[in-house]
């Protein structure tokens, strides 16, 4: 159980190396009365828009003091993972397992399987990041009725992500947290100054380009905003649709895509924006979930306006202008009061700033995964 005088966190995912994940892996070693471990997989395979951020490597974590196992390569049978899961489960012998998949996933389920005559511990809380879950065939939903009690704790990024587990079945008796999420912001970063020389209101888009994300909304709404140029940040299919609509003689030129860019160069987009928009929309198989660009966009003190998808409205709290889903007017009225009145954008900065820092800041994040497993602070806790 490594160091017995502290109980013992383990984190298991494919995507542990993830460098949110590793930067909250290391404040609560740092702050908390706790050793930590990690299983998770080397090579994962990631989405361009998520590959962008980094990859934090085993031996980063090991030079943390985190101890670290590995689950097989990507496209390894299941029963390798299942062993993989059982053997580091019996070595690390934890007090505490945290699981960052879902819980219909094959690895949360094999975890309660290892567990599940066995109550007392360790505490097992898992995240809740999707909205929307099938439910599955007979077979599937027997199981997960058979282990879904073997839970002490949900994790999830918003209610919205609770209410769609226990529509497929979570036993509501099953406690949870309040968005559990954050972001890994660089601890020196600057906030947004005011553009010398600009006279243009800049709105910006970040993210997947596929048409539940929205922006083709954007340009919609930049059409009827004078004064104002937008900028786009991203990749996906639809790439080729949005190049072609910039070129479009209504928007006169004020409206560039900037490519796919790597987190630093991220960074200073934010930085150059004066709003940030996030039009998304609900689809059969799909809702906005946490929304890690919403908490970006706070974290430089650049305010938001969104319309009401999925969890967008928690995310967002009173520190944006969130508008009903797909009316296309009311965005465009909200950005342009974001534009005309230069008090609201400044309450805006400044709450999305504090709420960043309360809600969604690494530390912010880490105290809410030791909340869940009732963790104690260091006396001398350092600075993670």
């Amino acid at each position: 159980m490594g160091n017995r005088t502290e109980p013992t966190l383990l984190l298991i995912s494919r995507r542990a190396f993830y460098p949110v994940h590793a930067a909250v892996l290391r404040a609560l070693a740092t702050t908390y009365e706790v050793s930590v471990a990690v299983l998770g997989a080397e090579e994962q395979e990631l989405p361009d828009v998520h590959r962008s951020l980094g990859w934090v490597t085993p031996d980063e974590l090991r030079e943390w003091g985190i101890r670290v196992e590995l689950l097989p390569p990507s496209g390894a049978d299941w029963a390798d993972d299942a062993a993989a899961i059982r053997n580091c489960l019996a070595g690390v012998d934890p007090d505490a397992v945290w699981v960052q998949e879902e819980p219909v996933d094959l690895i949360a389920l094999e975890v309660l399987a290892a567990y599940r005559r066995q109550r007392e511990r360790p505490r097992i809380g898992c995240a809740v990041c999707e909205n929307i879950f099938q439910r599955g065939d007979l077979r599937t939903r027997l199981r997960r009725r058979h282990l879904w009690p073997r839970l002490d704790v949900l994790l999830p990024v918003a209610q919205a992500s609770l209410a769609g587990v226990r529509a497929v079945g979570m036993p509501r008796s099953i406690a949870s947290a309040e968005l559990v999420a954050g972001i890994d912001a660089p601890t020196d970063l600057l906030l947004r100054a005011p553009r010398s020389g600009v006279s243009d209101f800049r709105i910006g888009f970040v993210g997947r380009l596929v048409p539940e994300k929205g922006w083709a909304d954007v340009l919609a709404a930049l059409v009827e905003l004078p004064g104002t140029s937008a900028a786009f940040a991203g990749d996906g299919p639809d790439r080729d649709a949005l190049v072609a609509a910039l070129a479009q003689p209504s928007l006169g030129g004020r409206a560039a895509w900037e490519g796919l860019l790597a987190k630093d160069d991220l960074w200073n987009f934010y930085r150059s924006l004066d709003c940030l928009v996030v039009p998304s929309r609900t689809t059969a198989t799909w809702k906005e979930q946490f929304g890690a660009v919403i908490a970006d966009a706070f974290a430089v003190g650049v305010p938001v306006v969104a319309f009401d998808s999925g969890a967008i409205a928690e995310v967002v709290g009173d520190a944006g202008i969130v508008v009903p889903e797909g009316d296309v007017e009311a965005l465009t009225a909200a950005l342009a009061r974001v534009r005309d009145e230069r008090h609201l954008r400044e309450q805006l900065a400044t709450a999305g700033r504090a709420r960043y820092e309360t809600e969604f800041s690494i530390n912010a994040y880490a105290g809410k995964i030791a909340a869940a497993y009732g963790l104690r602070r260091r006396s001398s806790a350092g600075v993670a």
